[in-house]
């Protein structure tokens, strides 16, 4: 009797996914809903040319899952390895120089002016443990106030990916790399909401917190540059294509490079060992471009914002566009 229920629930799963739909976009969805929520699935996409499923693992031994077909549509399955949120360090182009700092400064230390690319986070009894982050950039948002902005789960969440109290101060460094209460450089003033498992949709981590400290100590829109002593500016914002090179500046691995691999993906990030969230149409680029510390990074095309990389596997970095985030916090770019 066991053997028939099993049987039957495999043969109806298989069913439904084998039922043609009349376009590539509707066999996409029907392949999020179904395959999202499997154990090894990390996210799903489409390609129009040929017209195809894109299925992304954790491992080969998840292929095994996946059906040939979705929908009438074939699947084509890429092995991405988990993708994992960036900055929960428990124990665990050219452009003008905007500002010089007369020689190097450690993206891990305390930096005065305060600038896009160097370290932050939240103070130790708030993060429940030490953690750090990259600050993405100082925005100008609600009220003409300017704002450190970077991911939620930087500057707006505990360890157990619970959220803070808006007022939390923010630290620079973050506690990892020895910031202490004395070190506040803000308050937390709003994040985007992430929900949580199967039913959740999301298309940002994403927060920001009014700046506490003088005008003299930030560096509004300046991002520290590949010699880690001068800065460049971000100006608007950039809807990447495939094949798109795109630029980052993170707290762990400084300045790089990368190739945008998709544009449209879904996927399923993991905050915790048990806790993951989905996210939406979401910018896919080919590793190396970030590491743990790295959450937080502003990511641009030729100086304009194209959103923030949050999450990653050892073969993808994840990356929330612009256009979510400006609209989620109200801030210019």
């Amino acid at each position: 009797m066991l053997f028939a229920v099993l049987l039957l629930s495999t043969l109806t799963f298989m069913s439904v996914l084998s039922m043609p739909a009349s376009n590539i976009k509707d066999a996409r969805k029907h392949a999020e809903e179904v395959l999202l929520p499997l154990e090894g699935v990390a996210g799903i996409s489409h390609s129009e040319e040929p017209p195809r499923i894109i299925v992304y693992i954790e491992h080969e031994k998840y292929k095994s899952k996946i059906p040939d077909e979705i929908k009438g549509f074939k699947t084509e399955i890429i092995v991405t390895g988990r993708i994992k949120a960036l900055a929960l360090l428990q124990l665990e182009s050219l452009v003008t120089t905007q500002y010089n700092y007369g020689s190097p400064v450690s993206r891990t230390g305390e930096v005065r002016p305060i600038v896009g690319g160097i370290s932050c986070g939240v103070p130790e009894a708030a993060f429940k443990g030490k953690m750090a982050g990259t600050l993405g950039l100082i925005v100008k948002g609600p009220g003409g106030s300017y704002y450190v902005l970077s991911n939620a789960h930087v500057i707006a969440m505990d360890i157990n990916a619970k959220f803070l109290p808006l007022g939390t101060p923010v630290l620079q460094p973050g506690t990892y790399d020895g910031g202490t209460t004395e070190d506040e450089i803000g308050k937390l003033y709003k994040y985007i909401k992430i929900t949580f498992g199967p039913r959740g949709k999301n298309y940002a981590d994403a927060a920001i917190a009014i700046l506490t400290i003088s005008e003299s100590d930030y560096l509004a829109y300046e991002v520290l540059g590949y010699d880690d002593q001068t800065t460049y500016t971000i100006s608007g914002t950039y809807e990447v294509l495939k094949g798109n090179s795109v630029r980052k500046s993170g707290r762990t691995t400084g300045v790089t490079t990368n190739t945008v691999t998709d544009t449209l993906a879904t996927v399923k990030v993991w905050y915790t060992y048990s806790k993951w969230a989905i996210f939406y149409d979401q910018i896919l680029v080919t590793q190396p471009f970030i590491e743990a510390g790295d959450s937080g990074s502003l990511v641009d095309k030729d100086g304009a914002f194209v959103g923030l990389a949050f999450a990653g596997s050892d073969t993808i970095a994840v990356v929330c566009k612009a256009k979510y985030i400006i609209q989620g916090l109200g801030i210019t770019i």
